[in-house]
């Protein structure tokens, strides 16, 4: 298993890009109106749904099932513990989301309010769940199988991108996602069991 680099060096310049994304967020936002295009729109409405919960979800399990029929221990381990990090970067992001409320760019809502005391669904921008959801997974099969950490990483990113061209969420919104999904798979694939693991599947190659 390929180890993360050092996490304080890189959750310095995270932080730092976070808060100058913060102060870019009204002015990248006002951007992405005019970057609308046929072409765009395509590729995003391709991407957008990769980085749906359900999606994702789908695919780990369907991995992990396939790694346990064809005997490949490594993939179905992998598989695993990224549906881990989906789940636990999910409630990480869904429980911030609410607690700090923000509108989305486009102001719609994301769901319909029932009967009862909830949440507003339009203010629920903060953290982008597609960035959190799809970074966290990358994040996992990256460590797992370095040569594949630049594709995975450049599509997650491709797909956050996404959701601010979409007016969906600010450039802010997903840095603070990608940076909860990345720091919630270190920490399962530092876990001793987890790390155990999947080191076991590099000795055996």
């Amino acid at each position: 298993m390929h180890r993360p680099r050092p996490v304080l060096t890189t959750f310095a310049v995270l932080l730092l890009v976070l808060t100058i994304a913060l102060a870019l967020d009204a002015r990248v936002a006002g951007w992405a109106v005019h970057w609308r295009q046929p072409a765009l729109d395509m590729v995003v409405g391709i991407l957008n749904p990769i980085g749906s919960g359900v999606t994702l979800l789908v695919t780990c399990l369907s991995l992990a099932l396939l790694g346990h029929w064809r005997t490949r221990s490594r993939l179905r381990d992998t598989a695993w513990v990224g549906a881990l990090g989906f789940a636990s970067a999910g409630l990480v992001e869904f429980a911030i989301k609410h607690l700090v409320g923000r509108a989305r760019p486009d102001g719609a809502p994301h769901g319909i309010l029932l009967t009862g005391p909830t949440f507003a669904p339009d203010l629920d921008s903060f953290p982008s769940g597609h960035a959190t959801s799809v970074f966290a997974v990358a994040a996992v099969f990256a460590a797992c199988y370095p040569r594949l950490a630049w594709p995975l990483y450049l599509l997650a990113t491709a797909i956050a991108v996404g959701r601010v061209y979409l007016a969906r969420h600010y450039v802010s919104d997903i840095m603070a996602g990608a940076t909860i999904g990345i720091a919630v798979a270190w920490l399962l694939l530092g876990h001793p069991h987890v790390r155990h693991r999947l080191a076991a599947h590099d000795l055996g190659r």
